[in-house]
């Protein structure tokens, strides 16, 4: 279920140039890819999820929108690059973040209805974000911005500094807390 938050990554799509390629990776429902084809039908936008059944889903969403996605499944960016999805290239992603242990307080409607595997990072969340990085910078991506957990994006952003992204920032959400971290390459 998309949260607030993520709408600082769709803000970050709207942003890109006219005709660029996004990546939308782990689309879970869709809902990344599928507000950003709504918005800016110049994109030229793909989405990838490790589950089928979540793919299903993203797909059922996007007929029932008559949104034009294309849905790859495999893990992160399994065979995908600029190359052969397009330049330039930008990887959305709103990751399982949320450390295995704070599976007890996480609310109800989220640890009792969203699946694990979307939601679990990790012992500190940090899992599926570290081997993102480095997938994206080798696939020629130009853009990634990833949806993080609150406390995560100082090591998000050393992650990213560590794998050659070279302008690296933080975005806040209304609460002021570092949700989305961003890195560009030449």
């Amino acid at each position: 279920m998309p949260r607030p938050e993520t709408e600082l990554l769709v803000e970050v799509g709207v942003g890109l140039p006219h005709g660029a390629t996004v990546l939308d990776v782990g689309t879970g429902s869709g809902a990344i890819a599928l507000a950003l084809a709504d918005e800016r039908p110049d994109l030229r936008i793909h989405a990838t999820d490790v589950s089928p059944d979540a793919l299903a889903v993203a797909r059922a969403n996007a007929r029932r929108l008559d949104l034009a996605v294309t849905f790859h499944e495999g893990d992160l960016l399994a065979g995908l690059d600029a190359a052969s999805l397009g330049t330039p290239l930008a990887v959305l992603s709103n990751p399982p973040y949320v450390p295995d242990g704070d599976r007890p307080s996480l609310m109800p409607e989220v640890r009792d209805h969203d699946p694990a595997l979307a939601l679990f990072g990790g012992p500190d969340g940090l899992d599926v974000v570290r081997r993102l990085v480095p997938a994206a910078a080798r696939a020629g991506a130009t853009l990634l911005a990833i949806e993080i957990g609150a406390g995560q994006a100082t090591a998000t952003a050393a992650l990213l500094h560590a794998a050659g992204w070279r302008e690296v920032l933080v975005r806040d959400d209304l609460a002021g807390i570092g949700r989305v971290v961003l890195g560009r390459r030449p």
